[in-house]
């Protein structure tokens, strides 16, 4: 229905469109009659300038048939229609022959790359270079360039005398008199038997080529006309016209490989950003990466009946942002309704919202759900505490890849519940204990609160230094006193009693107290 449509609409356009469109068909028009470049007789010249383009190549044989998948799936040189294409273009201009007669031969040899005559496809042989009416005997060919190629320095030697610009590789080439086919009527009766075989491939193959015009919508294979009309990107981007106006294949070129990653419409029936904001599920894959909504529709978003036409009026949220699912800590509602900062400056755009939360909320302690609050996973696990101390995403991330599957809490305590004893990888609980440590030091206790983290810290740092008591099991004065041989080794320098406590003096029995 929406190709129809397109139909439709592609007859409505401005008159821009219509005027560059015209200029295309105008320049296909000598494919019939190439005005004084052919004889008094009509006849169609092998050589001289090309009068086609890929675009028309490309339109032209897909309306005829579907290119064979034998040229990608046996790894050939040509895996795509449009690259099949191009070899004639390249091809025949380093020669001098005009594209359309060799492409039209091809077409009418191998019946358009059906192979429905006796030289087969992997022969990779598009004109029956070496085959007879009298024999099974046909020339293969090791690419389909160098099938392309020979075809098309066969026809120069029919048709010219001038030398070849490129290595031959047709292996008939020496046994043609050279010169004497200058135009493609000539090659009946020569090229083949068939006394009308030159006026067959003009007026049943060339003759059709030439209705056609170069606003293509394949490209490297893939077919975008589900969401790509030419005429309407050629109306709608005056920046894409003035380069592309004359180039079909290379208008839509511009559309797959840059206008579509732009967010550029190409058609009325199809828009990048309805269809992204039409499904939630897209848009935790993609996020702001507009051109993937487009591949999607075109690869599974229309076989599922998606639509990138009308708005579903969806007003479902993102929760995973590259890759990561943040529906445990993170909530689009209640976090735009608690940080009302953030949409402020970002806007209500429920990507950029989740990003935010992602990139500066969880850093900032930010309480992105109803769920979740980093202080209460902080204040319940000792041991969190002892692994992130202060690194506040930290908690959220262990809560998301791990804290959910344990089946631990991410919200109701409000108290620190335990202490830690460890300081990175100093294992403390020898020598310190929290709840001693701030009874027997009260200006400790003033200063860090209920901070366990705080209080461990100020042991380790400062504490240890000045000889506090921090545990009923060990008094730094006692154990230098019983101890003379460490008195000897560490004077004054305190802390280092703590440790060799720690790492020997327990496992050795000494007295600490």
């Amino acid at each position: 229905m929406k190709k129809c449509l397109s139909k439709v609409l592609k007859n409505s356009k401005k008159i821009i469109a219509v005027v560059l469109a015209l200029a295309v068909i105008c320049s296909t028009a000598s494919l019939v009659s190439p005005s004084s470049e052919v004889a008094a007789e009509d006849k169609y010249p092998i050589m001289g300038p090309t009068n086609v383009t890929l675009g028309q190549l490309i339109n032209y044989y897909s309306s005829n048939a579907t290119y064979p998948a034998y040229y990608a799936l046996a790894g050939t040189d040509a895996p795509t229609l449009d690259s099949f294409c191009q070899m004639y273009l390249d091809e025949c201009n380093a020669e001098g022959v005009r594209v359309e007669v060799a492409f039209c031969q091809a077409m009418n040899e191998t019946n358009y790359l059906k192979y429905t005559g006796r030289v087969p496809i992997e022969a990779k042989n598009f004109a029956g270079i070496g085959a007879t009416d009298s024999t099974q005997e046909y020339n293969v060919f090791s690419s389909v360039r160098e099938g392309i190629r020979a075809q098309v320095q066969h026809l120069k030697a029919y048709a010219s005398t001038a030398n070849l610009n490129n290595p031959c590789v047709d292996p008939r080439f020496h046994l043609v008199s050279r010169g004497c086919a200058p135009y493609l009527e000539d090659l009946s009766g020569r090229w083949a038997s068939s006394p009308t075989y030159g006026t067959d491939i003009r007026n049943n193959f060339m003759a059709k080529l030439g209705t056609f015009n170069g606003f293509c919508t394949m490209y490297n294979g893939v077919e975008y006309s589900g969401v790509y009309d030419p005429y309407f990107y050629l109306d709608h981007y005056a920046d894409v016209a003035a380069l592309f106006a004359h180039d079909g294949y290379a208008l839509l070129a511009h559309y797959v490989n840059h206008g579509m990653y732009e967010g550029r419409k190409a058609c009325d029936w199809y828009d990048p950003y309805v269809y992204k904001a039409n499904y939630v599920d897209l848009r935790n894959v993609f996020g702001h990466n507009i051109g993937a909504y487009t591949r999607h529709y075109l690869d599974f978003g229309e076989a599922e009946g998606r639509t990138g036409w009308i708005p579903t009026g969806s007003t479902d949220k993102v929760w995973v942002l590259n890759g990561v699912d943040y529906s445990a800590v993170y909530n689009y509602n209640f976090y735009t309704a608690n940080n009302p900062d953030v949409t402020a400056v970002l806007g209500t755009d429920d990507i950029d919202v989740l990003t935010h939360f992602v990139n500066n909320g969880m850093s900032e302690g930010r309480q992105g759900s109803g769920g979740f609050d980093y202080k209460s996973y902080m204040n319940e696990y000792p041991d969190l505490r002892a692994e992130f101390r202060y690194n506040t995403r930290a908690y959220y991330d262990h809560y998301i890849n791990y804290g959910v599957k344990e089946g631990r809490h991410g919200s109701g305590c409000n108290a620190r519940v335990g202490a830690i004893t460890r300081v990175w990888v100093f294992e403390m609980s020898d020598v310190y204990n929290y709840d001693y440590y701030l009874a027997n030091n009260p200006d400790v206790a003033a200063a860090v609160g209920d901070d366990d983290i705080a209080a461990l810290d100020h042991f380790f740092n400062n504490g240890m230094n000045e000889g506090r008591r921090a545990s009923q099991n060990f008094d730094v004065w006692a154990y230098a006193s019983h101890n003379p041989d460490l008195v000897e080794a560490f004077g004054m320098s305190l802390a280092n009693y703590y440790f060799h406590y720690i790492n020997y003096g327990r496992a050795e029995g000494r007295i600490a107290v």
